[in-house]
């Protein structure tokens, strides 16, 4: 590609567009989130289990960083889905966590 193309190819891209390596690192991020998260849950869990304590915290941490995840996906990307799927998570993390209140104090 000459100089031309290149420069077209950029004055074409939508400013709110990532690049490839912007995509990389954001994917990257969100497999390490993902894992450190899960596991992060799987240990909670086994100790609330272990303890006879409800564990919808657990799960309410676990959708939280999903919420995460999609709400700055879709500050930087804009995308509707994107936005919808952070609500969605985000709905569910909130009510998994009043249901473990719930638990806790009734």
């Amino acid at each position: 590609m000459n100089r031309e193309e290149v420069l077209k190819k950029v004055q074409n891209r939508k400013p709110n567009q990532m690049d490839e390596m912007e995509l990389d690192i954001l994917q990257k991020s969100s497999t390490i989130g993902m894992t450190v998260g899960l596991i992060m849950c799987v240990v909670l869990m086994i100790i609330n289990i272990y303890c006879n304590q409800p564990y919808q915290d657990v799960y309410s941490v676990f959708c939280s960083i999903l919420c995460g995840q999609y709400m700055y996906k879709w500050i930087r990307q804009k995308d509707k889905f994107t936005l919808f799927c952070g609500i969605c998570w985000g709905f569910v993390a909130v009510l998994l966590f009043i249901l473990y209140l719930i638990k806790i104090f009734v």
